[in-house]
């Protein structure tokens, strides 16, 4: 949440010449919901649905580059998935997610009581889980374009 899976996608994507596939865009389209429909679902069936949006993404014939939820890793199916794909972890400090964030829109339900709590708590837990399912773990800087040069280099090394 907040580390720029739009943005990055959208560069890199542009870059290599590949589809970017948005997350929320996605659930909207494979549940015939609004994204004001989906950020007002209760937590544990918005994350079925990523985990529904995440079997989709990864059904389809690539390159392409998607954005996808940060709770699939809190599933083990969501894990057995990315082992299939060339995963990417967007690392930016919780600092930095507790600023960016906010409270409304899609996945952002848990932090409407607490925030700091609900994030710092699904940051340390999560944190470990991406590190093992990534192939490739960028710690996010100031610039954008400076890391999607980092994921564009590394992914013509993987063609």
């Amino acid at each position: 949440m907040g580390a720029g899976k739009t943005t990055l996608g959208t560069l890199v994507g542009g870059a290599l010449i590949w589809p970017y596939i948005d997350n929320d865009q996605g659930l909207s389209t494979l549940n015939q919901m609004s994204i004001e429909e989906i950020s007002q679902l209760p937590v544990p069936e918005l994350h079925a649905l990523e985990m529904e949006y995440l079997r989709d993404v990864m059904s389809q014939s690539g390159p392409f580059i998607a954005g996808v939820a940060a709770s699939v890793v809190d599933y083990p199916e969501g894990l057995t998935v990315l082992d299939s794909a060339t995963v990417i972890y967007l690392r930016i400090p919780l600092d930095v997610i507790l600023e960016r964030a906010g409270t409304t829109g899609v996945g952002r339900q848990a932090l409407q009581e607490d925030p700091e709590k609900v994030a710092t708590e699904r940051f340390y837990r999560r944190d470990p889980l991406y590190r093992a399912s990534a192939d490739l773990t960028i710690d996010l800087t100031q610039s954008p374009e400076a890391d999607a040069e980092k994921i564009i280099s590394f992914l013509r090394t993987q063609q």
